[in-house]
């Protein structure tokens, strides 16, 4: 009877651990958090892109500079979009401004950081747990990347202007 109690501790002690045997707890995703998350970006991205399937470029004035929007690459069900924002350089400058490439899937309504700063796959396929890794990289790299998307579209929706060429008779303006 013993043994079968000892067993089962140590299945349970294994089940806390992560798989490189540390003893802290196992990151697990929250799913319907992030799908919240993409589906809302999602939507926040359409606001900012009318007239997806025929522009390639949007560029919105915020304070400080300037966000520019551009389709990077299109496909039947997705559609790849560089998100850079232009800093005025004669403001003070104590925060890199983020340049982040974002999927959107039309048929799931989702948008999805894939990413940051030139770095992708933010996440990567199974991030390794065991921190530090070659790629620095926190298990919950993902979820956090699509939050921040999600302030950021927030901000720009709040606070941005849309530039925008005007024709006359064939002139710009």
């Amino acid at each position: 009877m013993a043994l079968l109690g000892e067993a089962k501790a140590r299945q349970q002690r294994k089940l806390k651990m992560s798989p490189n045997g540390n003893a802290r707890a196992v990151y697990r995703v929250d799913l319907p958090s992030y799908h919240a998350d993409c589906d809302a970006n999602y939507l926040r991205l359409s606001k900012l892109l009318p007239e997806l399937s025929q522009r390639a470029l949007w560029r919105y004035q915020l304070p400080g500079g300037t966000l520019v929007l551009r389709v990077v690459e299109r496909s039947r069900y997705t559609t790849e979009v560089s998100l850079v924002a232009e800093v005025n350089l004669n403001e003070c400058q104590w925060l890199e401004p983020p340049d982040l490439t974002v999927r959107l899937y039309h048929d799931a309504c989702m948008a999805e950081v894939i990413k940051a700063n030139g770095r992708g796959p933010v996440g990567g396929k199974g991030v390794d747990t065991a921190y530090p890794n070659p790629r620095m990289q926190h298990a919950d790299e993902r979820p956090q990347a699509n939050r921040f998307l999600g302030e950021w579209l927030e901000y720009c929706l709040a606070n941005g202007r849309a530039e925008f060429e005007l024709v006359l008779d064939g002139q710009r303006f």
